[in-house]
This record gives structure tokens, C-alpha cells and sequence, in this order.
């Protein structure tokens, strides 16, 4: 197995063209930007308008804790939103959108505690009881 990809060094018309070769099919492209920084390292990602932050998440014992950065966002602009195994966060000003989601583990309710100082959010809550599978409730 070789650490070096067969695609390194191909522009994008040749990576789009082995990608239909490959898949047979035509891609579709909606709202697609690509940032390449000088060091590499794409950081926050930037579509369709709006800049996705990603989001680290940490498990200490029962406890979960997520976090993200929205600089120069006020906290009362930043909305977030837990469905079933997902967060969702947005935030926007003036200027800026962000909006970021990931998976995560669930959320026990009423246990969620949310700061932001300094444009760094987190979010920390206590995980879910796993569901008694013979007493559904």
C-alpha cells in the first residue's frame, strides 16, 4: 500500500474527469469555493456564503463538551440546535455567516449549559441514558 495518492499533482478539470470516469455519471457543483492557504491546512471551511467552522468534540466520562469558534460573533447571534444525534450552530452578523454541524453523542435534556467568551463556544451537556430495550419509553 502506498502512501502517495494516484490523484496528487492532477488539476482540477483531471480530477473531475477521472472522478466521472470512475462513477459513470455526471457531478453537480452548487455554490463550491476552494480556498487553498499557503500552509495547507484549510481550517474553516467557506461555502455557499457562509464560513463552516468545525466543531471538536469531547467525551469525559458522562460528560460531553463541543467546541467551536465564531470570531467577533456576539453570543446573543449564535443559535444552536440538537436533533436526535446531530448539532447544529449558526450564527451571523452584518457581515458574516457561520453555520457548522456534526454528529454527536445525545444529549441528556435539560442538561445543556452553552458560553461563549472571546468567540469561542461551548457547548457541555451530559450524556443520554442509553434506551432500556425492554421498557421503550
Amino acid at each position: 500500500m502506498s502512501d502517495t495518492s494516484p490523484d496528487k499533482g492532477l488539476g482540477i478539470d483531471d480530477m473531475i474527469r477521472r472522478i466521472m470516469e470512475i462513477g459513470g455519471g455526471t457531478p453537480v457543483f452548487i455554490g463550491v469555493q476552494i480556498i487553498v492557504p499557503p500552509d495547507g491546512n484549510p481550517g474553516q471551511l467557506v461555502r455557499g456564503g457562509g464560513t463552516e467552522p468545525g466543531i471538536e468534540v469531547h467525551t469525559f466520562g458522562n460528560r460531553v463538551t463541543l467546541v467551536t469558534e465564531f470570531p467577533g460573533i456576539a453570543p446573543e447571534d449564535i443559535q444552536v440546535l440538537f436533533r436526535k444525534d446531530r448539532v447544529f450552530i449558526w450564527a451571523k452578523d452584518e457581515g458574516r455567516v457561520f453555520r457548522a454541524s456534526t454528529k454527536v453523542p445525545p444529549a441528556e435534556e435539560g442538561t445543556v449549559e452553552i458560553s461563549c467568551r472571546h468567540g469561542v463556544l461551548e457547548i457541555a451537556y451530559t450524556l443520554a441514558a442509553p434506551a432500556d430495550p425492554l421498557n421503550p419509553a
